[in-house]
């Protein structure tokens, strides 16, 4: 059978953040930061903010964009279309579910409780629980490894083109879920043909795989053929 790692709350609320906070601290925030912050940890874009000049140790700008962060996801960030419907088809077809995110632990977990899926997941890790970025594929494994699955036997759902590299370099199959941020970035890879054409299927959205997927008697085995 095969397990689970879902992207299924928007995250451009970062985007967002990025330029705020740089605002607060009276800093220039070059044009397109939000894209380079996109693949650090927390731990990662507060050494970047001090390049920039903001004041205060890693720790401490972390924690502070941390707050920021919590209190977005507290009221702010949004389902992705039909993410919970979907989690709920793979949740009565016993496929287990894993949330793997560059984001602070406190905050995703208040948005998914919102949003009334946290009771679906099974596994919940962040990067820098790990100690990686997305850059690598540390924490991929460590969810697949947490739901009892090989790289080849789960699938990544993920929207952003560097992560999706990380998870097909693993070994991983992996769906492309476009997002209005990721498709908009520098290079070719950061476009929407682009994404498409690393990843092993494409959707605007997860009503899309919805409807591909039932009515089916095993979802799982459905999603394995349309992944080739």
């Amino acid at each position: 059978s095969r397990r689970q790692r879902q992207m299924c709350i928007r995250d451009s609320m970062w985007r967002d953040i990025t330029y705020e906070y740089a605002e607060q601290k009276g800093v220039h925030a070059p044009e397109g930061l939000h894209r380079a912050l996109n693949r650090l940890s927390l731990e990662q874009c507060a050494e970047y903010y001090q390049t920039l000049g903001v004041e205060g140790s890693v720790e401490q700008i972390a924690k502070e964009l941390a707050a920021c962060a919590v209190e977005g996801y507290r009221t702010k960030v949004e389902e992705k279309p039909h993410a919970r419907q979907f989690l709920e088809l793979l949740k009565e077809n016993r496929i287990p579910i894993g949330v793997a995110t560059a984001s602070n632990r406190e905050g995703v977990l208040l948005a998914l409780e919102r949003l009334g899926m946290l009771p679906l997941v099974d596994c919940f890790a962040t990067c820098g629980e790990v100690g990686k970025s997305k850059e690598h594929p540390d924490i991929f494994l460590y969810c697949a490894e947490k739901l009892g699955g090989k790289p080849e036997e789960s699938v990544v759902f993920e929207d952003s083109a560097y992560a999706i590299r990380t998870a097909k370099n693993a070994g991983f199959p992996v769906v492309a879920v476009e997002d209005g941020v990721s498709i908009h970035g520098e290079g070719a890879a950061e476009t929407k043909d682009g994404i498409a054409s690393m990843a092993n299927l494409y959707l605007g959205d997860y009503g899309e795989l919805i409807g591909r997927l039932t009515p089916v008697e095993d979802v799982s085995q459905g999603l394995g053929n349309l992944l080739g």
